[in-house]
């Protein structure tokens, strides 16, 4: 590829936003009346369409745009001709760009069967990305204006220039999956045979470089620079194309779409409209899925122009930029090469082959039918390709929302597109017959944009005729002859139920039955509420209103609950308290003490004696011999009675750190339960906790109180 051809391509990714696309074709992608061109959309469109058959002439879309920069639509007739190029190469910090173009070639779309149709398709198509670029060294490389140098710049980036080329035959094949009632679906397949024009790269990586010009001629060139850089190209470039490189053995791949498109179609679900008239749209509401562009082309390098280089140039070296100037990919790699001293070659820097995968896709779409020809429609694109690859291009996330006017002959429509980058963009496109155009940002554009797109075509096709009704066959009155089919004595023209025997009472019908029982109105007593002929109708009775009825409810005259068995839960002990409440179910206890026996004050009494004898040393765990008769008494009163358990709960005064203090309540509550443990107390019986400084019951301000404060409480329950 000649140098002024990868000028050209920067210049035109420089006009792109940063690794994203909007839709191509916006606004008329998301009508009814797209023909084979919907394939491109999504494969599934193409089934129960509006078009018997479509044939696509020429149709082309172009996108175009930067992260960078903004313009308005008159730059673009500006008499100033560097104006509109200087607006999209300034700017500081790294440029990313993206340029998508398609040319839709002959391309035909017919119905196979009454669900089916099948489509054949040719397109062409270029995508280039720009990724991290240093704008202002853009700037420098092509405006060779003597304010530009010397510039200086220094990225830790890994910059590049991908781009692909190639053409593809489609075929498509679509039918209906399911119809019924309000639901229809349908899905389509394509199928892509790729081949590959042309695929290069460019690579900078870690690149500390200076820009410079000869103070006369201005003729710029590099020196101070330091980095690694690559550059590579397919064997079939764009300026060597042949019957071999299109359609030979190498540079070839396989790529397809898959999608399906559900409608609700809530007036055409019963008899009275047909749901096979294929002129109008049906759907209240449709949603579409599709996965397109899924494939990769395997291309084979050019080892006469693809190379990887350390680069080092020193600061009184030059090497001057017009050397690469009208040169093709192969010369510059021969220049490159004879300066070995600032371009050392990296040995095994390029692969003989890669695989560049095509821009893969997920499209999801809903459309809503508002009123007649009106309809809005939201679109969201999603990239599935690696923003890391050296070889394949890619797009990215957008999300478009389109109002829209169309009938059969004219439609009009508004996409607004919100993008990662370039953000809010507006524009319209116009259908006409066969003729379409439209671009996605024009409205945007009058203002400030940061893209530029366009899209015109003209495909030719015949709609779908509306299925004509058929004439009503008008039968002749047949002679009524007075029957009784039934035999009950009433004649058939009288009989509401001829072919039943019935009563005159009720028109020669039977006698009902309206809650359908079983049981007949006349000898059901609840005639509206189905029940059992054992209770003449009615449901099994509830006697004592507790929910459960009488045949499974064991105390069917006194309320209860189910877990009972429709009894009032038990109080086995009889005290009062029943049993589910009672703490002590099977001996009798005040209500205030859960159910269980009242301990004597007696007993009480002797338990807080000996708390009032318990004594650690100073500071420590440590229980001192004179606690043990206290504690023994405990001991020997709780083992007496094995109903009864004790809390343990030690606290302390203020003195020093509260979490040290709370440590300490602990373990001496800990202490007192192991003691009365070792002398046979069941372990469950007991519960010891600390509190620390919590609960004083002095005043921590004097001596007296604090040690007060410092204490074991000892606390009897029996349940």
């Amino acid at each position: 590829m000649k140098l002024k051809l990868l000028a050209s391509l920067l210049l035109m990714a420089a006009l792109t936003p940063k690794n994203l696309q909007a839709q191509n074709f916006p606004g008329y992608r998301s009508g009814n009346y797209t023909g084979v061109n919907g394939v491109f959309f999504n494969p599934a469109s193409i089934a129960d369409s509006r078009y018997r058959w479509d044939f696509n002439l020429f149709s082309f879309n172009g996108f175009i745009g930067n992260d960078k920069a903004s313009f308005k639509l008159k730059d673009i007739t500006t008499s100033k001709s560097d104006n509109f190029k200087n607006k999209f190469l300034g700017g500081n910090g790294n440029t990313n760009a993206n340029v998508n173009v398609e040319v839709l070639g002959p391309s035909a779309m017919f119905n196979l069967t009454r669900k089916s149709a099948m489509a054949i398709t040719t397109r062409a198509r270029v995508i280039a990305n720009l990724k991290d670029f240093d704008g202002n060294l853009i700037n420098s490389v092509i405006n060779t204006d003597k304010n530009n140098y010397p510039y200086s710049f220094s990225s830790t980036s890994n910059s590049r220039i991908i781009t692909n080329g190639w053409a593809e035959i489609g075929v498509s094949y679509a039918r209906e999956i399911a119809s019924s009632g309000p639901n229809y679906l349908k899905a389509g397949i394509t199928l892509k045979y790729l081949s590959g024009a042309g695929s290069n790269y460019l690579q900078l990586n870690q690149v500390k470089a200076t820009i410079d010009a000869d103070a006369i001629l201005q003729n710029p060139y590099l020196k101070n620079t330091t980095g690694t850089a690559a550059i590579g190209n397919s064997g079939a470039v764009l300026d060597n194309l042949s019957f071999d490189n299109l359609f030979g053995k190498g540079n070839n791949g396989i790529g397809g779409d898959i999608g399906v498109v559900y409608e609700y179609r809530p007036d055409y679900a019963n008899a009275g409209h047909d749901n096979y008239n294929r002129d109008i749209n049906k759907y209240k509401f449709k949603v579409g899925l599709s996965l397109l562009d899924v494939g990769k082309i395997k291309y084979t390098s050019n080892a006469n122009s693809s190379a990887g280089y350390n680069v080092h140039i020193g600061a009184t070296n030059k090497f001057y930029l017009s050397q690469l100037d009208g040169k093709s990919s192969a010369e510059i790699k021969s220049i490159l090469d004879a300066n070995p001293a600032f371009f050392t070659p990296i040995i095994n820097a390029v692969n003989p082959s890669y695989n560049a995968s095509l821009p893969t896709v997920i499209q999801a779409d809903i459309d809503y039918h508002l009123h007649r020809g009106f309809f809005v429609s939201l679109g969201g694109q999603f990239n599935m390709v690696s923003k890391s690859s050296l070889y394949s291009a890619n797009q990215y996330n957008s999300v478009t929302v389109t109002p829209r006017y169309e009938g059969k002959a004219f439609g009009v429509y508004f996409p607004i597109n919100y993008n990662e980058l370039t953000h809010f963009n507006a524009g319209i496109s116009l259908r006409g017959g066969p003729l379409f155009i439209g671009s996605g940002s024009l409205f945007t554009a009058i203002a400030k944009s940061k893209q530029a797109d366009i899209h015109i075509g003209i495909r030719i096709g015949i709609l779908q005729k509306r299925k004509k009704d058929k004439p009503v066959e008008v039968i002749a009155p047949v002679a009524v002859v007075n029957l009784d089919r039934d035999g009950d004595g009433i004649k058939d023209a009288n009989d509401k139920c001829p072919d039943v025997a019935g009563l005159a009472k009720y028109n020669g019908c039977p006698i009902p039955d309206t809650d359908g029982d079983g049981v007949n109105d006349e000898a059901d007593k609840c005639p509206t509420v189905a029940g059992l002929i054992k209770y003449n109708g009615c449901p099994i009775p509830d006697t004592d209103g507790d929910g459960i009825n009488d045949e499974a409810d064991k105390c069917p005259t006194v309320a209860g609950v189910a877990k009972y068995n429709g009894c009032p839960i038990p109080d086995t002990d009889g005290d009062g308290v029943n049993d589910e409440e009672d703490k002590c179910p099977t001996i009798a206890g005040p209500a205030s003490n859960y159910g269980c026996p009242v301990i004597e004050k007696a007993v009480k009494d002797k338990i807080n004696f000996a708390a009032k004898n318990i004594f650690f040393a100073t500071g420590s765990t440590k229980l001192l011999p004179k606690s043990y008769k206290s504690l023994d008494g405990v001991a020997t009163l709780l083992k007496a009675d094995p109903m009864l358990k004790m809390d343990i709960d030690g606290y302390t005064d203020n003195t020093g750190k509260p979490e040290k203090n709370l440590m300490l309540s602990q373990q001496r509550a800990q202490a007192v339960k192991i003691y009365l443990v070792s002398k046979g107390v069941t372990e469950a019986a007991l519960l010891s906790t600390g509190y620390g400084i919590e609960k004083p019951v002095a005043d921590n301000k004097t001596a007296v109180g604090r040690a007060k404060n410092r204490r074991v409480e000892l606390t009897l329950r029996n349940y």
